[in-house]
């Protein structure tokens, strides 16, 4: 995709069974379409097999534009907004420290250590859950959705997206091992959206609750006068959909960005010890990091953007669909297309970040004299575009930021040896789906 948009156009169109695909390339088009006509460009296409068949039509991000859609992202604005961000401060810094004594004991097992973190920070915000080490009930639900999403909410993935009608055919017949697949994971994919609000309804009860974005969400309703038309999503099912689609949307993107970070710092030691400098200088080396140098350590902010945008975690973003007939630049876009920005193109782009992109290196990020370059924007085309971007965004960055900073304050990371003693060069291989 990439090396098509840098010999022929900032678009390129395909055709999927009959189905314009629309790659846009560059910033400059993306922005175009996906910003200053995102009223054109908001819906998403029908995913068949995802929504319907396999039980997730909560998911606020795969939904197609409409009632429920907003109903849901007021939902973000107000509880994962700059402002709302203040009140979840301690308990990201209470897991980091939770992270970096995991590391600390096993630190082969970071992966592991990473999504047992994420799941346990997202769980504690939406739900006021206290996630269990090992075999914890709510994070085996979790990740039997995730992989649902992942292996299935791309669109293309499945034929059926292209042709609903065969949604009708019988489980049996030859070819419908997609029918078969959707219904192994309908009961995850349901039970992500009702069992962890079941379980904080009935501490609430008891009056042994957690306080929580579903605890806060759950008595501002109880509170309002109902006025839930035909018009209107019943506000209960809207707020499943957004506690599972934080959970689903915020967890996987934080391990995999995090895993991208250990990776990038492997690649390139000189940003480990420049970062290390960086954040000793700041504390001392008496301290953990906390948020109040978050401004301060233009260094690690650095690295977070270099992170977001040398592997970012949906290199092809998630697809939009125009809703009517459009053009641009003399390109010609249907109504009904599937149009996705390519978001590894403009994030590898020479012109917007300078030379060598495919190489881990924060400091095209920073001026000479060490502080933050306004001229190399942030690479916030990671978290989307237009009306669907990432509505965690903000949440993201900041438990991002706190474990880079602190990883940094405490941690060497190095290149595993073989039984020679010899460095091995770690690859570059990312599984496949929805996250990398």
């Amino acid at each position: 995709m990439r090396d098509g948009s840098l010999t022929d156009s900032d678009i390129i169109h395909l055709d999927l069974l009959g189905t314009p695909l629309i790659v846009v390339n560059s910033l400059e088009a993306a922005t175009e379409l996906f910003d200053k006509r995102s009223s054109n460009y908001s819906d998403r296409p029908i995913l068949t097999m995802v929504i319907e068949l396999a039980g997730m039509s909560w998911n606020i991000g795969a939904m197609r534009y409409g009632d429920f859609w907003r109903a849901g992202r007021k939902i973000f604005r107000r509880e994962l907004g700059p402002r709302a961000l203040g009140a979840y401060q301690p308990s990201i810094a209470a897991a980091t420290e939770k992270l970096l004594l995991l590391l600390l004991d096993k630190p082969d097992d970071f992966l592991k250590h990473l999504r047992f973190v994420a799941g346990y920070t997202i769980l504690s915000m939406a739900y006021g859950i206290e996630v269990q080490p090992e075999n914890d009930p709510f994070i085996e639900i979790a990740e039997g959705a995730m992989q649902a999403a992942a292996n299935a909410i791309n669109s293309g993935s499945y034929l059926v997206d292209q042709l609903p009608v065969l949604k009708h055919i019988p489980d049996w017949v030859p070819g419908a091992g997609f029918k078969r697949q959707a219904k192994e994971w309908h009961k995850d994919c349901s039970a992500m959206a009702t069992v962890p609000l079941k379980f904080v309804k009935e501490a609430m009860a008891k009056g042994e609750f957690i306080p929580s974005v579903a605890s806060r969400s759950l008595e501002k309703i109880a509170s309002e006068p109902s006025s839930t038309t035909h018009h209107q999503p019943e506000p209960e099912k809207v707020l499943q959909g957004v506690l599972a689609t934080m959970y689903l949307g915020g967890s996987d993107t934080t391990v995999s960005a995090l895993g991208t970070f250990i990776h990038g710092l492997v690649k390139n030691p000189d940003a480990l010890r420049n970062g290390q400098i960086a954040v000793d200088e700041r504390t001392g080396g008496a301290r953990l990091p906390d948020f109040s140098d978050f401004d301060s350590i233009p260094y690690v902010e650095a690295l977070l953007r270099e992170t977001l945008r040398w592997i970012p975690v949906t290199p092809l973003g998630a697809p939009h669909r125009s809703l009517e007939d459009d053009e641009y630049n003399g390109y010609y876009i249907p109504g009904g297309a599937t149009v996705v920005g390519n978001v590894w193109a403009i994030l590898h782009d020479e012109s917007i970040y300078g030379p060598n992109p495919h190489m881990f290196n924060p400091e095209r990020f920073l001026q000479e004299d060490g502080s933050l370059n306004p001229n190399v924007p942030f690479p916030n085309m990671a978290f989307g575009f237009g009306r669907r971007v990432c509505a965690g965004q903000d949440f993201v960055v900041f438990t991002m930021w706190m474990a880079i900073a602190s990883i940094l304050a405490c941690f060497n990371v190095t290149r595993a040896v073989d039984e020679d003693g010899n460095e091995i060069d770690p690859s570059l291989e990312y599984t496949s789906g929805t996250v990398w």
